[in-house]
C-alpha cells in the first residue's frame, strides 16, 4: 500500500513538473488576449472589443451593443459575444439606471456603444450579469479616450 502511495505521488510530482516546463516554453512573444476586466490601452488598439474595462479612474466602460431584454421585467443590457468565442448575445453589463437613458438607448439599440459608470455590488434581483449605473452612453463611433 505504502509502494503505490508513493508511486502516485512520484507521478504527480512528474506531471505537474511537466506542466511548468510546458507552461515556461509557451510562445512569450504572443500578445495576450485582453481581459474583459482589464483596463484599456489606448495606445495599443483603436478600438475596444465588446467586455466591461475597469479604468484607471475607478469607473468601468462597458463596450457591446446595447439592447433591451425583457426578462425579469425588462432591462437595458450590453450585449457582446462573438461567434469564435461561440457566445454570441452574451450579457456584457447590465445597465441598472436604463430607464433614465431609456430614450438614448431606443436611438442607439442594436449599435455599438460606450457606457461609463460605476459598477453596483451586492444582490441584484436580473441575475443577468454585472450590474453598472450608466453616467454616460455614447456611439461607439463618437467615443473618445479610452475606448477611440
Amino acid at each position: 500500500m505504502i509502494k503505490r502511495t508513493t508511486q502516485a505521488t512520484l507521478l504527480a510530482v512528474v506531471v505537474a513538473a511537466s506542466l511548468v516546463v510546458l507552461v515556461g516554453c509557451s510562445d512569450a512573444t504572443s500578445s495576450p488576449l485582453p481581459s474583459a476586466s482589464s483596463s484599456p490601452d489606448p495606445a495599443t488598439s483603436s478600438k475596444l472589443a465588446p467586455g466591461l474595462y475597469d479604468l484607471d479612474d475607478g469607473t468601468v466602460q462597458a463596450v457591446g451593443k446595447v439592447e433591451f431584454r425583457d426578462l425579469e421585467g425588462g432591462f437595458w443590457a450590453v450585449i457582446g459575444g462573438s461567434e469564435a468565442e461561440g457566445d454570441v448575445g452574451k450579457v456584457v453589463a447590465v445597465v441598472a439606471n436604463g430607464a433614465e437613458y431609456a430614450q438614448r438607448f431606443k436611438e442607439l439599440e442594436g449599435l455599438s456603444v460606450v457606457i461609463t459608470g460605476t459598477r453596483l455590488d451586492g444582490a441584484s434581483t436580473r441575475m443577468a450579469g454585472p450590474e453598472i449605473e450608466a453616467t454616460s452612453v455614447v456611439a461607439a463611433s463618437e467615443a473618445a479616450g479610452p475606448a477611440e
